[in-house]
Order: C-alpha cells, then structure tokens, then sequence
C-alpha cells in the first residue's frame, strides 16, 4: 500500500515569491528569516541596556590593585580602547612562571645558533646541488667554491649570464679565425645552451640510431647496445674487430629503440625539474632562515645598556629585515 501510495500525485505547495513591484527590495521575508533578525536586534538591545545601566551605576571611587599592571590600549581600529596590560606587568609574570630576564636571554642565544646551524646545513645543501645542476638562468664564478652560499647571493647568481673565456694562443689572426663550435667539438646551433651540449660524435650516433642503423663499436660506450642482442659473438670477432660496420634494425627494433629514447627524455626532464624546484625551495628556506637569524641578532643588541634610537627601518616592516639602531657615544673610563 506504501508503493501505491507514493504513486498518487501530490499537490506541490509553494512559497509565497516577492510581488514583482516590491522585486528591488530583494527575496521575500519568511518567518525564520525574521525569527533571526529578531533574535539578533533583541540581544544587542539587551546589551547595550545593561552596559548604559552599568555606566550609570559605576562608583567612582571604585579601585582594583590589577588597575597599576594595565592600561588603555591607544592603537587605532578594532583593538582600541581595550584594557591590556603593561610590558612591566609581563615582565613580572614571566618571572613568576620561572621565565626571567637570564632565561630568556639563554633561550634566545639557543635559538640563534639553531638557526645558524640550519642555515649552514641549507647552504651546504644548496652547494651539493649547485654542484650536480647547472643553472639555467645563469651560474656565479667557480673559483668561489670555498665561500659559503647564501639566499642574497644564490639570487645575483639568477640574474647574472653564464660566461665561458677561452685563452687562444697567437695573434689577432688566431683570434679571428678562432671557431667555437670546432673547439667545443659540437655544432653551432648548441652553442648557447650551458647545460645538455652534446658532441659531434654523439650526435651523428643518435642520427644513425634514427636512419635504423647501429654504429661501429667504442670502447667505452655500451650504451647502443640493443637490449636482445648478445655482448659479444655476432659483429666483432675474438680479437675485437668489427666484422660487419653496418646492420640494418628490424621495425620492431627501431620502435623499441625509439620508445626508451623518449622514456630516458622524460625522466631526465622530469629529474632536472624536480631538482630546480628544490634548489628554488631550498633559496627561499635560506633567505628566511638568514631574515630571521638577523631579527634575533638586532633584538639582542636593541637588548644592550645604553641610550640609542632607532636610524633604519621598522621592526616587522615591509620588507622584513629588523630595524637599525645607533647607539649615543659614551667616554669610557
């Protein structure tokens, strides 16, 4: 009987829509709309009564002892007029708590060389990597390998260009006639790329491998070596020799080949990405660590006994670097 039931049509009841001549003033109203609204204006009504009724009320000579630890903030916008309370006030509860002066001066001098500790462990880090990886957008000098890297200079080490002198020997004929590609050993169209420069003979090796045919066999090089074929036997003989210079690949061999050639170009791609997006992480991890180890270092010395004022900056300013104070001249004895 449910399932019959639920198959009569039923009567669609609908609210009641805004009248097309009051459409400007929004959606109609309903009852828990207004339940809300008054809800909402009754207790703010409320409260300001009570706090008229506590004003009105107040004994002037009305005195607390928590009245000398505070005053009336006198920051402008949502915090003013609030009552918080004195740095004396927090100096003394901090004392009560086992936190003093000493204390925190020792917890602060921790903190900064945990910071110098981290900051030198990125650095070397950022060395490491800087060392397998070459940079894109352009490199610093090599003859600086001793010094240690820091955000400030990984960053003009961005804006800079990549130079390479070559020292050519004789006179200003030698000069002119001096080829780059030929000294390089690599074509001319390589020669702007600083990273990924393949020599000549590389290169007429990937463009056998294309025509479909393998190439003599080096000594150092098992790289072109087809997976299926045997190491030794078929194209070299026992003392080493070629016996055929050339042999032509199956289809099915050229496809396999050409398949691992694009794989070994996405994972380099994807390796070489993976590794700039660390060291850019690891740049911006240094500059923080180095911005704060600052902050720490001018908070120690704002710290210090004597008259000063404050020349550079704002503490927590825009740019984040701390303020720089200078210190009034004082005789000693």
């Amino acid at each position: 009987m449910s399932s019959l039931r639920n198959a009569v049509k039923r009567v669609t009841h609908k609210e009641r829509s805004q009248p097309q001549s009051r459409s400007h003033f929004g959606l109609l109203e309903k009852k828990s709309d207004y339940r809300l609204r008054s809800r909402d204006y009754h207790r703010k009504r409320d409260r300001l009564k009570s706090m008229r009724d506590k004003a009105a009320n107040r004994n002037p000579d009305e005195f607390y002892f928590g009245m000398h630890r505070g005053q009336v903030d006198g920051a402008s916008g949502r915090n003013s007029g609030r009552h918080v309370k004195t740095d004396e006030a927090r100096r003394i509860e901090m004392e009560e708590r086992g936190l003093g002066p000493d204390a925190v001066r020792i917890m602060k001098d921790q903190d900064l060389a945990y910071l110098r500790m981290k900051r030198m462990m990125d650095g070397k880090k950022v060395e490491k990597l800087q060392s397998s990886l070459h940079y894109l957008e352009g490199g610093g000098d090599d003859d600086g390998g001793d010094e240690a890297v820091t955000g400030s200079s990984l960053k003009k080490m961005v804006g800079k260009k990549r130079k390479h002198t070559v020292f050519v020997e004789g006179g200003q004929k030698e000069l002119e006639e001096f080829d780059a590609a030929k000294h390089f050993d690599t074509v001319p169209e390589l020669l702007g790329r600083s990273f990924n420069r393949p020599r000549v003979g590389a290169l007429e090796k990937q463009a056998l491998l294309k025509m479909g045919k393998v190439p003599l066999k080096d000594a150092d090089d098992e790289y072109y070596r087809d997976d299926d074929e045997p190491s030794d036997g078929d194209d070299y003989d026992e003392e080493g020799n070629p016996i055929a210079a050339k042999k032509e690949l199956t289809p099915k061999q050229l496809l396999k080949r050409k398949r691992q050639q694009r794989k070994l170009e996405k994972r380099v791609a994807k390796s070489r990405s993976v590794a700039y997006g660390e060291m850019e992480l690891r740049r911006e991890r240094l500059e923080k660590l180095e911005n704060a180890e600052a902050h720490l270092i001018a908070e120690k010395h704002a710290g210090a006994r004597g008259r000063k004022r404050m020349i550079v900056g704002k503490e927590g300013g825009k740019d984040g670097k701390p303020a720089v104070y200078k210190w009034r001249r004082k005789r000693a004895k």
